[in-house]
């Protein structure tokens, strides 16, 4: 488990971060919550995988220390490595972007997730989805090449002892996604557009402070 000192340490190297965040002018998305979930919820999903990659290199960094609920906040930073401007979403209020009649729409949504072989399920709790659309602009950031976003989420990363060999990857997963009423219930059909991943990580170098 982390000490108070290592907790302090990271926890100053985040806000350090964070401002430095500010003056440069790079975006910062807060989805620890709560959200502003969809008034009526999905209860069907489909979709699935292409295979295609898409130009973000992902890095993840732990800060602060685990809650009463096993969560610690994890910070994804996304880069634009492409050529060319990239389009993401950014809300993390899904809610946001519903319309009010029942008419089906469509969103951009980006999904956030730390796994891991080791752990049960593979995929840790947590982690964020965002979502944009063109009818909401504040919902999209357009990401230069070489620019990076930074997405301030909560994992539920493990705290033993047990568990500091252990291996994580975290992924970032565009989709479109088309919510409409198939015979009279709510579906999600989630194309994807692309997928990108971190490199591996050991959770002692997750936790472990810098210099």
């Amino acid at each position: 488990m982390l000490t108070m000192k290592t907790a302090l340490s990271l926890f100053m190297l985040g806000t350090s971060v964070v401002f430095s965040s500010v003056a440069l002018g790079q975006l910062s998305v807060d989805a620890t919550g709560p959200v502003r979930q969809r008034a009526r919820e999905a209860s069907l999903g489909r979709g699935g995988g292409v295979g295609r990659k898409i130009p973000l290199q992902v890095a993840i960094a732990v800060i602060g220390d685990w809650d009463a609920h096993g969560m610690i906040e994890v910070d994804f930073t996304l880069t634009n490595t492409g050529r060319d401007a990239l389009t993401i979403p950014i809300s993390p209020n899904p809610g946001d972007l519903e319309p009010v009649d029942a008419a089906g729409y469509k969103v951009k949504r980006l999904t956030l997730r730390v796994t891991s072989s080791e752990m049960s399920g593979g995929v840790l709790p947590g982690g964020a989805d965002l979502y944009g659309s063109p009818r909401f602009p504040e919902t999209l950031t357009t990401v230069a090449s070489g620019a990076s976003v930074r997405v301030l989420t909560r994992v539920s990363l493990p705290h033993s002892a047990d568990a500091v060999e252990n291996v994580f990857m975290a992924s970032a997963i565009l989709n479109d996604e088309t919510i409409k009423t198939v015979d009279g219930k709510t579906l999600s059909d989630l194309r994807e557009i692309g997928s990108a991943y971190s490199p591996e990580y050991r959770l002692r170098s997750l936790l472990k402070p810098s210099d």
